[in-house]
């Protein structure tokens, strides 16, 4: 599965739990589909070769943007009475090339796709006229594929590098009314169990600024942590960094 896949998949289902939506269903369901962007960093160790050591990597923002080629990020939930569905989804690619300059080799380019796509069900545990709290059960799907490609006097040679697994998560999830514009939301899960990786765990936290019924602003925090090794592919990653969207209710 491609990372234009994924996304192109998580698109379509996201559309068709909103908008199309059938008239008579809209009073039953809260729909609220984000785009928004994740200004991460990026830590930790990272061995996209089998045979090759990981690299330990301490990457800033401003160093992932100057490789950037782009990333897509969406956010949506649909909920009815007590049972929510999350979806989750995140597309990014980046470009690099290190001019080596030697007699053997010119320079070396890596083109790097990252995918995760997080699915999960949950229900309402705590309710009042000022806030919801849910607990959830799902998966993450993780998706990495590395070409490379080095230059020498004799041409250039590549290789072309994937590997995807899925994790069980648990966690929960929550908002709450400061008053009738402003909202304190949050939610945090953990998962792998060693069922795809060792561990990882999301923690996102931030305010919400309703313009109208319709549509709002979010501003917030996010951290993701994952552990992955095996067959030579290590994958053990911090990423953390500020979040922005934009949320339309239906």
């Amino acid at each position: 599965m491609t990372p234009a896949a994924v996304y192109g998949g998580l698109l379509t289902a996201l559309a068709v739990m909103g908008p199309a939506l059938p008239s008579h269903a809209q009073s039953d369901w809260d729909v609220r589909i984000t785009p928004y962007m994740w200004a991460t960093g990026f830590e930790g160790d990272l061995g996209t070769i089998p045979g090759f050591p990981a690299q330990s990597l301490d990457l800033s923002f401003g160093d992932i943007w100057d490789e950037l080629n782009y990333g897509l990020f969406l956010f949506g939930s649909a909920r009815n009475g007590p049972w929510v569905i999350y979806f989750d989804g995140s597309v990014v690619q980046t470009d690099s090339t290190e001019k080596i300059g030697g007699p053997d080799i010119d320079k070396v380019n890596i083109k790097s796709d990252t995918s995760t796509l997080t699915l999960a069900f949950g229900r309402t545990v705590s309710q009042s006229s000022r806030h919801t709290l849910d607990v959830f059960g799902g998966i993450r799907y993780w998706h990495l594929e590395n070409s490379y490609s080095v230059y020498t006097p004799f041409g250039r040679q590549k290789r072309d590098t994937d590997t995807d697994w899925t994790d069980p998560i648990v966690g929960i999830s929550g908002r709450y009314a400061l008053n009738d514009r402003w909202q304190a939301f949050g939610a945090a899960d953990v998962g792998g169990f060693g069922v795809g990786s060792e561990f990882q765990g999301s923690l996102t936290a931030g305010l919400g600024y309703s313009m109208s019924d319709a549509f709002s602003l979010a501003l917030g925090w996010r951290l993701l942590d994952v552990n992955y090794d095996t067959d030579g592919i290590v994958y053990d990653a911090r990423q953390t960094g500020p979040i922005i969207g934009v949320t339309f209710k239906y």
